[in-house]
């Protein structure tokens, strides 16, 4: 997640290459004065945090034609940016480009983008944007586009225009124009679109929908506001609900080994790890929960904390890279080991080591060394290896906030290490113009890039933050549509799963004062408990829904066809046979789509996320009719902004699961059914089993600040 002490840099990344052709879509007006730079610098201004090495010039021939241009050069690997204040308003979208030359752009940072940072009243930076990434050296003239919107509500003024964005090298900037673009799905009219479903799948199948979860919920600054171990189990009980299939979950060395245990890496000491702190029991905890359910772990670790004895002292921010990748290795396998022989559980999958990389991975002076980086993945390869626990956990690389560059060298370098690779990103909203073609690309700039490796999401969430630990959108009906289009344009794209932040509400530490939220992480599906009950937000219901129909391990097949920028709409076979169709309208009107496959002709139950129809009490969506094909077509009408899961079976599909047996149990009975549906065991677990006596939970009492 992009909070305190998370990410300190980059905010948000859209990725689009649409060409001119939305051009036509937008008002007549360029916003930016002397584009073309005939006034050579006039009107234009320039910032780098190292203006000795960073320099912006006015270069009489240097445009397209032979014309004046701005030349950007970096000597360093630092910010370098030419921009405007123009005027934007808050919810408008803006289409921006610019002609660019580049030569010899290093793949340290975000390279040549265009970008836009947003301001308050009190000139705070409030959020930031960049297009896609441009590395190395361009075959003449390019034309860069950036579709972005002004997200937050508190944005007074917005500076916008090329960047040399941490990376070294030259960049001529020529003809630059800002637009406003009309919201197509603000001002559509009905209609009715045709499309197909693809008869090959992705190359990956899913590998989960699910969640961040962080193990807070039982520290002292929780139980202190009425929490107890028995909301853990509420907890427990709604992820089997929804069907939630994976967690990423947050380690910290530090609470497990304070102190080095002893001075030799390859011979732990699990005498001198503390496995009863507050936060290690809160871990064991959550993973006792997950190992219940079937749910896949991913444990990040998350860096070392600033002052911690793994730490390097002046890393100028509160988490660096490990000080000794060896005694970091040991850490690591004690705990999995721990996690494995002695609480027995083995819901642990994955292992990520350092979130958000891209800028965390500081080692001393403050620098990021990805060669260090790299040299830590092949490290704790080999520790794992000789442990014999690499074969049941999968490395997973990259990480990066946002940073294409990050990205493919990370791939490049750990392509023989990690088993796939995820990226985080916090950039749009439900009723951003072309949003289906902004996540298309940001996730296909991975695929195509990565295209051994499954690809996910492990971070994600909307464009409102405000500030590390809240955002505009959290209550609205808008945010749980907009993680429908998210997962289905990204699953479309390629991707194999996606992880949204976070499952939730709840207090990281204690902050009196109340800054960062007070210390309230407030994105949660779930609201924090107030009077004695949880809420539950229509992003719970919308992420339920589709967790409960693309099950872990679902073949996803690409939909494809002319759906004005308004329909997103995907296709997935579950394990189990199971078909789901998925369909989001963006628009403000109702539209209807027909969806043709020639793959299964099944009757299938439908269910709808439309505002106004949702549930109130934590339940899921229940089905609101059935629809049957006519010659092939399913035929899905939408309201507007609203989306629709349809979901069924071919009678004479294969399948992997078995009709019950008629003495079953009742909750044998709604395991069995539920696969057949496609979902997973986890997901249709009875309530009645999932009562654990109160007793058996551990209690953190002991105070501490984060």
């Amino acid at each position: 997640m992009l909070k305190r002490w998370i990410c300190a840099g980059i905010s948000c990344v859209l990725l689009l290459s649409v060409g001119a052709m939305f051009g036509a879509g937008a008002a007549e007006r360029n916003l930016f004065k002397n584009g073309n730079f005939e006034k050579k610098m006039s009107n234009w201004q320039n910032w780098s945090n190292d203006p000795s090495n960073c320099t912006v010039e006015f270069g009489k021939d240097a445009g397209v034609d032979g014309s004046g241009a701005a030349v950007m050069t970096n000597k360093t690997a630092m910010a370098n940016s030419v921009f405007q204040y123009a005027k934007m308003e808050y919810g408008k979208t803006y289409l921006m480009q610019a002609d660019v030359k580049y030569e010899n752009v290093s793949p340290d940072g975000a390279g040549v983008v265009l970008g836009m940072t947003m301001y308050d009243a009190a000139a705070n930076n409030i959020g930031e944007m960049v297009s896609s990434s441009h590395y190395g050296t361009s075959n003449g003239w390019v034309t860069l586009n950036f579709i972005f919107t002004i997200t937050n509500e508190n944005a007074v003024t917005v500076n916008a225009g090329p960047r040399l964005w941490f990376s070294t090298g030259t960049v001529f900037v020529d003809n630059v124009t800002v637009f406003e673009m009309t919201n197509i799905g603000a001002n559509a009219t009905a209609g009715t679109y045709d499309l197909t479903v693809s008869e090959t799948p992705n190359k990956f199948p899913t590998v989960g929908l699910g969640c961040e979860w962080d193990p807070k919920l039982l520290l002292p600054v929780n139980l202190e506001r009425g929490v107890t171990d028995q909301d853990l189990e509420l907890i427990k009980q709604r992820m089997s609900e929804m069907g939630l299939q994976s967690v990423r979950m947050m380690i910290m060395p530090e609470w497990f080994e304070p102190q080095n245990d002893n001075g030799d890496p390859g011979s732990a000491d699990f005498a001198d790890f503390r496995w009863d702190s507050e936060e290690g029991k809160c871990t064991m905890e959550y993973l006792r929960v997950c190992h219940e359910l079937g749910v896949d772990v991913t444990l990040t670790w998350w860096g070392a904390a600033a002052g911690d004895w793994l730490s390097y002292p002046d890393c100028g921010d509160w988490l660096s890279a490990p000080n000794d990748l060896d005694e970091m290795a040991e850490n690591i396998v004690t705990v999995l080991r721990y996690i494995k022989e002695q609480k027995g559980y083995d819901c642990v999958k994955g292992v990520i080591l350092q979130n958000e990389p891209s800028y965390s991975f500081k080692v001393s002076g403050g620098a990021v060394d990805f060669d260090y980086y790299v040299q830590y993945y092949k490290t704790v390869d080999a520790y794992l290896k000789q442990a014999g626990l690499r074969e049941g956990i999968k490395l997973i690389g990259a990480d990066d906030a946002q940073s294409l560059g990050w990205y493919c060298r990370s791939y490049d370098a750990l392509k023989d290490v990690c088993d796939m690779f995820d990226s985080h990103t916090y950039s749009w909203s439900y009723d951003m113009s072309y949003l289906d073609d902004m996540i298309d690309e940001f996730v296909r700039g991975r695929t195509n890039y990565s295209t051994d490796k499954p690809y996910i999401f492990g971070e994600f969430g909307d464009g409102s933050a405000q500030g590390a630990y809240a955002a505009a959108s959290t209550e609205t009906y808008g945010r749980g549509l907009f993680i429908a289009s998210m997962a289905v344009n990204s699953l479309g794209a390629g991707a194999s799963g996606l992880s949204y932040w976070p499952l939730h509400d709840v207090y990281y530490y204690y902050n009196e004062t109340g800054g960062d939220n007070g210390g309230l992480m407030s994105m949660g599906l779930i609201g924090y408990k107030t009077d004695g009950a949880w809420s539950y937000r229509p992003t719970y219901y919308a992420w339920g829904l589709l967790c409960n129909y693309i099950p872990k391990g679902s073949q996803v097949y690409p939909v494809s066809g002319k759906d004005g920028n308004l329909i997103d709409a995907v296709c997935v076979k579950s394990p189990q046979g199971a078909w789901s169709l998925i369909a989001v309208n963006r628009s403000a009107a109702e539209q209807v789509v027909n969806i043709s496959t020639g793959m299964f002709d099944c009757e299938m139950d439908s269910y709808l996320f439309a505002e106004g129809a949702l549930p109130t009490d934590g339940s899921q969506i229940k089905a609101d009719g059935k629809v049957s094909p006519t010659d092939g077509v399913y035929s899905i009408t939408l309201p507007a902004y609203s989306f629709k899961v349809l979901n069924g079976k071919d009678a004479d599909a294969d399948t992997e699961t078995t009709a019950p047996a008629e003495d079953a149990t009742e909750e044998e009975q709604t395991t069995t059914e539920a696969e057949a549906k496609g979902g997973c065991k986890s997901v249709a677990a009875p309530v009645a089993a999932l009562a654990v006596a109160a007793a058996a939970a551990v209690v953190c009492s002991k105070k501490k600040e984060f």
